[in-house]
């Protein structure tokens, strides 16, 4: 009878043990003045067991903005239709990160210069005792008695170049430096007159001209009538206490052609009588 007794008292006590376990523990909570022996006052019970909602947002449905994670407003640019090119989509490893528009824009390529090419026939300078080759058909301006020029009468360009050459007697045989302070005053002379803008003169150098050593520069510079862009090179030299000077004036954009061409082939056929 004592042992059936037992029996029952232990299955009793191990129903009831798993009873509680498959309950949550709940604690009353106190505050100190409840502690210290105050009013309670009864508050729920705090769950230790509780779980927390976690809302589930999906980066790849196509409605989440990474925009949003910059901190920021996007500043709105304008972008023409037909220019604009669709932003690459973002994958979910990316999120956060700016897009970047990608959109490359190809510069217009120059429209090429039509090509020179000039026939040449000697020229005769009495005035100046010398003789050159120069571009045919050019026209003759010889009514200053110690420069003659050469000008191209071509409609077509927006700058007629120009050769013109003097000579001018001295009263000594110039040196290196001289001829130097002379290219320079040229250059000043050309940049003061008001007719060119952003004038740039280049530094001096030497070349031998008319058999001897010569001073020469370029520069290039802009028309304040007309705005067309212009170069040129001037060269001097001194020969038998006559000081020579070249000022060769062209179109910016055929300086390779004019120094090759026209101005070379001055040097190179120029003869004094």
């Amino acid at each position: 009878m004592r042992k059936k007794q037992a029996l029952c008292l232990m299955l009793a006590l191990c129903a009831l043990a798993l009873s509680g376990c498959q309950q949550r523990e709940v604690f009353d909570t106190l505050t100190p003045s409840q502690r210290d022996g105050g009013t309670a006052t009864e508050e729920p019970a705090q769950d230790l067991f509780g779980s927390t909602v976690v809302g589930t947002q999906d980066y790849d449905d196509g409605t989440y903005d990474p925009s949003s994670e910059e901190g920021g407003e996007w500043e709105e640019v304008e972008v023409r239709e037909d220019t604009a090119t669709a932003a690459p989509v973002i994958q979910s490893e990316y999120a956060g990160a700016t897009p970047v528009i990608i959109d490359p824009i190809d510069k217009p390529t120059p429209t090429p210069l039509p090509t020179l090419s000039f026939s040449y026939v000697n020229y005769e300078a009495s005035s100046l005792h010398m003789t050159f080759e120069g571009p045919s058909g050019w026209t003759v301006n010889d009514t200053i008695s110690d420069t003659y020029t050469l000008t191209n009468p071509d409609p077509s360009m927006d700058y007629a170049a120009t050769l013109t050459v003097r000579a001018v007697p001295v009263n000594k045989q110039y040196t290196k430096s001289e001829l130097t302070r002379e290219v320079r005053g040229m250059l000043d002379t050309l940049s003061g007159d008001g007719q060119l803008t952003s004038f740039s003169p280049s530094n001096t150098a030497e070349r031998t001209f008319l058999g001897t050593t010569g001073v020469y520069a370029n520069y290039k510079a802009v028309v304040a009538e007309t705005g067309a862009e212009i170069a040129g090179r001037m060269i001097v030299a001194c020969v038998d206490k006559t000081l020579y000077s070249l000022h060769v004036s062209y179109p910016r954009g055929y300086t390779d052609f004019y120094v090759s061409n026209v101005y070379d082939k001055f040097r190179h056929s120029v003869k004094l009588n």
